[in-house]
């Protein structure tokens, strides 16, 4: 098979077409993905594109030219707002609109009135040069900090294909060629060829961006505490260790408070675990307000347990936080059933100041809370020092 226009049109056309089928597929598998709605129908809307505009010779022409620009349009807006949602963006819905309406009232004036295959190109390879800039600028000045490895790369990617329409701006479209796409001459042909690459690079660069983001939210609910939202035992263990590590190198103190929701047992008894749940939940909540999250470190140690971490807190600053959190709880009462039950706490409050591990200090801290309930709950005991020679 020889590589002339004809050629690459049907290459294009069969690549779009099995791009729109392979994320159709991908979306029967991960349904429930906004994001992935998005840019399977803008393959779908891309892949009816170059459908219309390979059936030119066969249809009507101004019809066809309309409708095929103006499914590309359609398909570059979802592509944006599929960008702007996968990282969290509010995208006002008139701005990529009217850079489409711009972009179709420019082919519309070079189709009717003032015909022209040489100016239409033009005008498309700026929407397409304005839409992947807008696009890469996104991934760059948007990107989470755990996905920044797919960000910069699928930015590359519209990056390079913005590259490519600014080239095919000053190439000149071969004489004779009228209004036939095919015969727009060679340095023509070699963007088309560029951009069939680019259109796969970019493929995989979108599915790279949800693979990425699915890794990065299953590391995360791993670490996570599915009932209250906080870190898991096993993340707060590990986090725990190496903050106190690093607190032992700056040679900072680092206070542990181990709490305790007092009498949780009679509230299962009393209103059924669904509504212990929430009590937990609420308990949660309280505590998430009243600390730090920059240097602060909350989870959930087992049960009705909870443990805080408080780097550079000696144990009179710990004291006072204990006090606020035992405070912030009676001011802020659980609700069963429409009634406001008071909750409150037991805490074991240990503070590390040499060379201890965190298993000491747990233990140290688990010994003050027994006490602490053992003197009727609702205070904070602080351990003895916990000395490791």
């Amino acid at each position: 098979m020889s590589l002339d226009f004809q050629t690459v049109a049907v290459l294009g056309y069969l690549l779009c077409l099995g791009f729109a089928l392979g994320f159709s597929l991908l979306l029967v598998v991960l349904r429930g993905q906004p994001v992935l709605q998005l840019w399977t129908a803008s393959q779908w809307f891309l892949a009816v594109s170059v459908t219309l505009l390979a059936m030119r010779a066969q249809l009507p022409q101004v019809p066809v030219i309309l409708l095929g620009n103006l499914t590309i349009a359609a398909s570059g807006v979802l592509l944006l707002s599929g960008v702007a949602r996968h990282l969290g963006l509010r995208l006002p819905p008139w701005q990529p609109l009217v850079l489409a309406a711009l972009f179709m009232t420019g082919i519309v004036v070079f189709l009717v009135p003032f015909p022209s295959l040489a100016i239409r190109l033009d005008v498309f390879s700026v929407f397409a040069v304005l839409i992947n800039t807008w696009m890469a600028w996104l991934l760059l000045r948007h990107a989470p900090a755990q996905q920044r490895t797919s960000c910069r790369l699928a930015a590359a990617i519209f990056l390079a294909q913005a590259l490519l329409y600014l080239v095919r701006l000053g190439l000149p479209v071969a004489p004779g060629a009228g209004e036939d796409i095919l015969r727009t001459g060679a340095p023509m042909f070699a963007t088309y060829l560029g951009g069939i690459v680019l259109e796969l690079a970019r493929c995989f660069a979108l599915v790279l961006l949800l693979v990425e983001r699915m890794l990065v939210e299953l590391r995360r609910s791993a670490r996570t505490d599915g009932l209250t939202g906080l870190l898991n035992r096993t993340a707060v263990l590990a986090d725990g260790e190496l903050c106190l590590q690093q607190c032992r190198r700056q040679r900072m103190p680092m206070a542990l408070l181990l709490l305790d929701v007092d009498h949780f047992k009679q509230i299962n008894d009393r209103w059924g675990h669904l509504e212990g749940d929430r009590v937990l939940r609420h308990f949660a909540s309280v505590l998430a307000r009243c600390v730090d999250t920059d240097t602060h470190l909350l989870g959930r140690y087992g049960g009705e347990e909870f443990v805080l971490l408080l780097p550079g807190n000696d144990p009179a600053q710990a004291r006072l936080h204990a006090a606020h959190i035992r405070e912030q709880l009676r001011l802020q009462p659980a609700r069963i059933d429409g009634v406001p039950v008071s909750v409150t706490t037991s805490i074991g409050l240990a503070v590390a100041t040499g060379s201890e591990h965190l298993a000491a200090l747990l233990a140290a801290a688990d010994t003050a809370l027994y006490q602490a309930k053992a003197d009727g709950r609702d205070r904070t005991i602080s351990a003895t020092p916990v000395v490791v020679p």
